[in-house]
């Protein structure tokens, strides 16, 4: 099962437009982690095979978006989070208590602008960085993220 995980994307419809062309025949969801719910949506439409879970993030003001959202994949338990209300400026451990309130295998979260995956007491904590405004010197970027019955594999890939 492929994920397709990405955030931040702060009035930049065209970067998630690319992004479903690139991925849309391949992906099975999406998850959006935040701050840029209406790009996604005016995209979307075109788009009627995507299927995509939404986080709100602190710039999705009047967004329906749940704070924190769920998912099965395969059995593995996914939480996807802006990570503003987690503090993840300062690091994950509230992504850590999260991730073992709920039984989580994977958590994927935004905020910082930042790519990032980091694999802690058999969970997986991805930050897929920003699709259009990065703020670590990279390209834009997200996450690939294939699911299997045997496990998770992560790729942070640039747009």
């Amino acid at each position: 099962m492929r994920l397709i995980a990405f955030s931040d994307t702060h009035g930049r419809s065209s970067a998630v437009r690319k992004l479903f062309l690139q991925t849309v025949k391949t992906t099975e969801l999406y998850l959006f982690a935040g701050d840029g719910r209406s790009d996604v949506e005016s995209v979307i439409k075109d788009f009627p095979e995507a299927k995509v879970i939404f986080a709100k993030g602190n710039c999705d003001y009047g967004s329906a978006s749940p704070e924190i959202a769920s998912c099965d994949a395969l059995g593995y338990k996914v939480l996807l989070t802006h990570g503003h209300l987690q503090c993840v400026g300062y690091g994950i451990s509230e992504l850590e208590r999260l991730a073992y309130l709920n039984k989580a295998s994977l958590v994927v979260y935004g905020h910082t602008h930042c790519r990032s995956c980091e694999y802690k007491n058999g969970v997986y904590y991805v930050n897929p960085g920003s699709l259009a405004l990065p703020r670590d010197g990279m390209p834009p970027s997200y996450a690939a993220i294939d699911v299997i019955p045997a496990g998770i594999l992560v790729t942070i890939a640039e747009l």
